[in-house]
Parts: structure tokens; sequence; C-alpha cells
């Protein structure tokens, strides 16, 4: 960084000094000029709306997602949503598979939403608070563990 300033104060005091005393440095504005470096060079941006921008710049598909699909809670997701509420966020990608098993995840505004094909489970974490919907209704717990704690023998059985 020092090196440039260095570099960049030296160019400017060759080019006062050759402008001042009347020297040629016709060499500097070429080696210039060469690098990219002129006084017409230059960018102009649009600034503001125009419809044929907007068009232009049409909302990116989101991850996962078909052409033309929005995410949204489908299936057990909806179920589970349903009933763990704002918690769950909005969906920022389409339910997509995570494993050969048939398991899928889904990102939300506020977490991850999963569905587990060996446990028929669909759950929800925001990295601290779990819930998950499974045989037994809905489950919640806190703590880094991902798996629902294990029923305790006073837990009524499923109806």
């Amino acid at each position: 960084m020092y090196l440039l300033v260095v570099l960049a104060a030296g160019v400017a005091t060759a080019y006062w000094a050759g402008h001042t005393i009347g020297m040629n440095l016709s060499a500097i504005q070429t080696v210039a000029a060469v690098l990219g470096i002129n006084e017409t060079v230059g960018t102009t941006r649009e600034v503001g709306y125009t419809p044929a921008r907007a068009d232009a710049q049409a909302t990116p598909a989101a991850p996962y997602c078909a052409p033309g699909e929005q995410p949204g809670f489908s299936n057990g997701m909806a179920t589970l949503h349903a009933q763990v509420g704002d918690a769950m966020g909005t969906p920022v990608e389409c339910e997509h598979p995570a494993s050969v098993v048939g398991d899928t995840v889904q990102q939300t505004s506020t977490g991850l939403a999963a569905y587990s094909s060996i446990t028929n489970t669909e759950s929800f974490t925001d990295g601290w608070h779990h819930w998950a919907l499974g045989p037994n209704g809905l489950v919640a717990w806190d703590g880094t563990s991902a798996d629902p704690p294990a029923p305790s023998a006073s837990d009524p059985a499923p109806e």
C-alpha cells in the first residue's frame, strides 16, 4: 500500500515538475494511456427506475426451484409450519433432496426445515430451538442435538 502511495506521489511530482519547467513528459502520458489511466476514462450508469430495466432485472429464481416456481411449504412441512407458526419464518428456497434415501431440507428465513424418511419426521431448527412432527405429534426441545428427546415412560401413548 505504501509503495503505491510513493509511486503515485513520484508520478505526480514528475508531472508537476515537467509542466513547471517545460520538460517533455510524453513518455509518462504514453505509459499511463497504455495502462488505461487517462482523463477520458469514465463510466456512465443510468440512475432511477424504468420499466424496461425492471423487466431486464427480473427476480432470479430461488434456489432449488423449477422455473417460475416460488418457495413455499408443502405436505408435511406445511403441517409443521401450521403448528410451529412464525418461528419457522418464510421459505427462501424450495424443498430439495438431502440424501439418496429420500430425506429433504428447506432453508427458511429463520432456520432449516428437514424431513427424515427413515423416521418419517418433519423437523425445524433455528440452531438452538427445535420442533419435530412425528408419530406422537409435535415435540419441542432446546439444545444442540438434532434428534428429539426419547419419550419418557410418563408420556401418553399416541392416539
